[in-house]
């Protein structure tokens, strides 16, 4: 009995490695993106990081031996996630070509979570808490942090890339709920697959006119950058992310994206030399832990 505890209890640390590794790679992935926001088009860096995830995703499906059989309506939440996955990567890259990798990490990140359970309350009245309202309070607070509202002005927020990366979370959360709605009629497996492969069809119309082949001529930093958006950031990750949530459970995996926006501030100082300002690292811990009031499982009343 406590040989199979004790082994139990090493598997779920190696789990929980994995769980760790993934996050960290979404964290590294803002600054990534950053260093070849401006190596190409939008339009161009979104097809090229969703066909290679596509094409990644056919040994993974194999591996895990996942059914590539999905019904009529799991494919209609499927075109509409990909919908909002271009839409949000699209703005991910025009941010980063204008702000910083740091703060969109952490403002991005961070204000998901505040976004999904505002869209949760008012469009799909989701019964809300006390500990919810503030946990959304301190997530808007610290954005606001983040963004120096006192320093306010509508071109200011436009030149940094704040009022772009404020677009993305929210169309993220409009990618969570499709997801959610869609997870319940495939395996996370084929979802993903079948999403990169949609995405990549619709963002291969907008970036055919952009020089999508030029991308062979530019240099290895961008294909090492683009490899690591591509098979490390999103197929690990997210792969990764799925199976601590099959062996884990969903509560204990979602945990761990709290890692996601120290982790951009890490790497973004590492690799692009970005100083943030005591502000981020302030507004980043309020809205870290907004996230975790929000997701925090209320105590069950002790009976008498």
């Amino acid at each position: 009995m406590s040989q199979n505890i004790k082994n139990l209890t090493e598997k779920n640390q190696y789990f929980l490695l994995l769980a760790v590794l993934g996050m960290l790679s979404w964290g590294g992935s803002w600054a990534s993106a950053k260093a070849v926001s401006s190596m190409a088009s939008a339009e161009v860096l979104v097809f090229w990081r969703f066909f290679l995830t596509f094409l990644s995703f056919i040994p993974i499906m194999f591996i895990f031996k996942q059914s590539f059989k999905i019904n009529l309506k799991a494919f209609a939440f499927i075109f509409f996630a990909g919908v909002f996955l271009s839409l949000y990567t699209h703005i991910f890259f025009l941010g980063l070509q204008k702000g910083l990798a740091s703060i969109g990490g952490v403002l991005t990140t961070s204000l998901n979570p505040v976004f999904t359970f505002l869209l949760s309350v008012f469009l799909f009245k989701q019964k809300s808490l006390k500990k919810d309202w503030l946990g959304v309070g301190l997530g808007f607070l610290g954005g606001l942090i983040m963004m120096e509202i006192w320093n306010f002005s509508y071109e200011k927020l436009l030149a940094s890339g704040n009022l772009l990366f404020l677009t993305a979370s929210l169309l993220w959360s409009f990618l969570t709920f499709s997801s959610d709605k869609g997870g319940k009629h495939c395996s996370p497996f084929a979802f993903s697959f079948y999403l990169y492969g949609i995405a990549s069809l619709l963002n291969l119309f907008f970036a055919f006119n952009q020089g999508v082949m030029q991308v062979f001529s530019l240099s290895s930093l961008f294909w090492w950058n683009l490899l690591f958006l591509s098979l490390v950031s999103t197929t690990f990750g997210t792969t990764i992310y799925f199976f601590a949530t099959q062996k884990l459970g969903s509560n204990k995996a979602s945990s761990f994206i709290f890692l996601v926006p120290p982790a951009a501030l890490f790497f973004s100082l590492v690799f692009l030399k970005e100083s943030p300002s005591f502000y981020v690292f302030l507004g980043g811990i309020l809205a870290t832990f907004a996230v975790y009031l929000i997701n925090k499982k209320p105590l069950k009343k002790a009976k008498i």
